[in-house]
């Protein structure tokens, strides 16, 4: 039918400029600030009036019809008295650009229309979503209505009954499609935010309760141990035993505060190209005691490769990862460590032929209070070594089972290079 294809033209316009384009900006609202926004808001609006202009209904020579007015009406309503005038003007310019006899009635329209938008825009934003909805569309049925008894009684024209009819539907149907539309998109934004808020905040609560509960318990202890050292007759020998079982408690609480931190802000400022083979060997050193105490065997397949990132922050990384694994073989057991190329990716694998963990546990695993230790663990380890790979773009995947143990295999781009460091001083050359 006659018009019907023009007027589905404009309503696309005004879903990708009024519906898409504020969407994007409530998703991405961190990223600009309020005057940023109100600009983008009123030229997205903007090119859904022009847009709806430059593909009309040609109704009579001169003449023609559009839904600029609904995006003047939705733009006008979510933006503001300021925003109303600009788009206002920017419909009453650009009509006059394009010419015709309906360039002159375009004025009038828009005059008389600007006047009930600012009367509504202060009770629109502050309504709820379905009286959005009917206060949306009666205006732009109002602004229809104008525009039709406008052009009938000041400059004589005349239109069929059906097309009245049928821009008047189009008309309301746009106006309260898109409205509810956005604010549905805007609600569930809105309450996806708040949900990843709430998280945060219960993760941050046990997280808190489990670093106060896990520091309180040395510091317990230490107090303890330093009461019995006041004691006058206490031999030197129990003092000194006191003293050691105190400062280890107080090492403790040292790490585990140091867990939460590095877990907190894994502080990526002194990034340089690191040996993965340095770093295995490094590891190996330090946890070579605790495997011996389990009579776990080291072993190791490890090549020259080079990626970035923070030395310290990677050591601990492996050694948070060892560490569980020997601790998961308290009975002897393999501890294997290998590295591979797969494309442009170091893959690091670690692996154990100790307990393994059943499929919740894999599940929870990372999560800020869970720990396969029971009472003697924080989780603080896990959530750490998770936290470093992150922030060297990589990733990790862990697989296990009961009694066969558990693997963590860890993919982190490799560091673009034209020839490999030889030494530490080619290291800093490189750097």
């Amino acid at each position: 039918m006659y018009g019907i294809q023009e007027l589905l033209i404009n309503f696309l316009f005004l879903i990708i400029f009024l519906l898409f384009t504020p969407i994007i900006l409530e998703l991405h609202f961190n990223k600009f600030s309020n005057r940023k926004r109100l600009w983008t808001y009123n030229i997205s609006t903007s090119l859904a009036i022009i847009s709806c202009i430059l593909f009309p209904i040609p109704v009579i020579d001169g003449y023609i019809f559009d839904l600029r007015l609904v995006a003047l009406t939705i733009g006008g309503l979510y933006a503001g008295i300021p925003s109303i005038l600009l788009l206002s003007g920017v419909t009453v310019i650009f009509r006059f650009f394009v010419g015709g006899l309906g360039a002159t009635a375009t004025p009038i329209v828009v005059v008389v229309f600007i006047v009930l938008l600012i009367t509504m825009s202060n009770r629109f934003m502050k309504s709820p979503r379905n009286k959005k909805v009917l206060i949306g569309t009666a205006l732009s049925l109002s602004a229809a209505i104008i525009a039709l008894v406008n052009s009938t009684i000041i400059f004589g024209q005349t239109f069929s009954v059906f097309f009245s009819f049928f821009y008047i539907i189009i008309t309301i149907c746009a106006t309260a499609l898109l409205i509810y539309l956005y604010e549905f998109f805007h609600e569930s934004i809105l309450i996806k935010k708040q949900l990843l808020k709430a998280e945060k905040m219960e993760i941050v609560s046990h997280l808190a309760s489990s670093v106060v509960h896990e520091v309180k318990n040395p510091l317990t202890v230490v107090k303890g141990f330093i009461q019995l050292m006041l004691q006058d007759d206490l031999p030197h020998s129990k003092r000194k035993e006191y003293l050691k079982i105190a400062l280890l408690e107080v090492k403790r609480a040292d790490e585990i505060i140091s867990d939460y931190l590095l877990f907190a802000k894994p502080n990526s400022e002194n990034e340089k190209i690191l040996n993965t083979k340095e770093a295995v060997q490094r590891t190996l050193q330090l946890i070579y005691p605790l495997a011996s105490m389990n009579n776990v065997e080291l072993e190791t397949k490890v090549e020259d490769f080079y990626i970035r990132g923070e030395e310290q922050l990677f050591q601990q990384c492996l050694l948070n990862i060892t560490k569980n694994c020997i601790e998961a073989m308290p009975n002897a057991g393999k501890l294997r460590i290998e590295t591979q190329r797969i494309n442009n990716d170091l893959l690091l694998m670690i692996s154990d032929s100790g307990e393994g963990m059943t499929k919740e546990q894999l599940s929870r695993l990372g999560e800020p209070y869970f720990t396969t230790k029971g009472r003697k663990g924080t989780g603080l380890g896990m959530m750490v070594a998770i936290n470093i790979i992150k922030s060297m773009n990589g990733k990790l995947n862990v697989k296990s089972e009961i009694s066969q143990g558990t693997s963590f295999n860890i993919r982190i781009p490799l560091a673009v290079l034209d020839s490999p460091p030889k030494n530490e001083q080619d290291k800093r050359s490189v750097l």
